[in-house]
């Protein structure tokens, strides 16, 4: 699990249970305030047999967010995704 803070927001890449397999995902919160967490699948939600997979995914693709957009977006590096 990695962390990157931005101006407004908390990102944590992660590892979520999908059947007997995980998914790579991106969690962000507001900073601020009391929202809920907003989830993002990554890797266009192909699942690994091993949570350690899965968060390495979602970890590199956290390197590639540059900042999380007023709306709760993710914005990707040029030729990210």
């Amino acid at each position: 699990m990695a962390r990157k803070h931005f101006e407004n927001f908390e990102a944590i890449s992660s590892a979520v249970p999908a059947g007997d397999a995980f998914e790579a995902v991106i969690a962000i919160k507001r900073r601020d305030g009391d929202e809920h967490l907003h989830i993002f699948k990554v890797a266009n939600g192909r699942t690994y047999a091993l949570a350690s997979e899965a968060e390495a995914i979602a970890e590199a693709a956290l390197t590639k967010v540059i900042e999380v957009s007023d709306e709760g977006q993710l914005i990707w590096e040029e030729h990210a995704i």
